[in-house]
């Protein structure tokens, strides 16, 4: 069913063209910057966008002109875990072979879980009780475990990346506090009994 999923909600976005991802990226942007969880953070868990994801280098430049700690993930495939280190600018990346930017080992400043105050998730698919369906190596669900549950979990998604019903999810799947698109941000609704 998950693997289905991703594959069905993999193809919905990748239909956005460039101008729609960059359209509802700006949108989302402009209202996570009004937003009381973006205003009163200082050290923020984000992710470099690929592909038809939800772009974020406006979320890193509007966070660095703010004086904001920006962290970016850094994954692991052997041991299957994944460290949040601080990036100070585009600059300090490099392309890898699959065309994602990574920041080089000799540059990673990590820092803890416990320092992050606000969460800004990607996904592949997400439903509106905050359910995530991630890329399936369990990454995010890992390291969120060790955030305190208290921080706002804030997924960035696209509208057509919202299930209309509920999505399979395990005991480690960690669900979302609020969903961003470009239609504004929801708090999750309650799953009903």
């Amino acid at each position: 069913m998950k693997t289905a999923l991703r594959k069905q909600y993999k193809q919905i976005r990748n239909q956005l063209t460039l101008a729609q991802v960059q359209n509802n990226s700006e949108k989302i942007a402009t209202q996570l910057f009004e937003t009381a969880f973006w205003k009163n953070s200082t050290v923020v868990m984000l992710y470099l966008s690929f592909q038809s994801e939800v772009m974020t280098d406006m979320i890193y430049q509007q966070g660095w002109q703010e004086g904001k700690t920006m962290l970016m993930p850094i994954c692991s495939a052997q041991d299957g875990i994944m460290i949040m280190s601080k990036v100070t600018s585009f600059a300090q990346l490099e392309q890898n072979r699959y065309g994602i930017r990574e920041l080089p080992e000799t540059l990673q400043q990590i820092v803890p879980p416990e320092s992050i105050d606000l969460c800004l998730i990607p996904g592949i698919a997400f439903d509106i009780y905050g359910n995530r369906l991630g890329f399936g190596a369990g990454y995010y669900d890992r390291y969120l475990a060790k955030i305190s549950p208290q921080v706002p979990r804030i997924a960035l998604a696209h509208s057509c990346q919202i299930y209309d019903g509920i999505l399979p999810t395990d005991q480690y799947d960690l669900p979302m506090h609020y969903m961003l698109t470009e239609y504004g941000l929801e708090p999750k609704k309650q799953l009903p009994k």
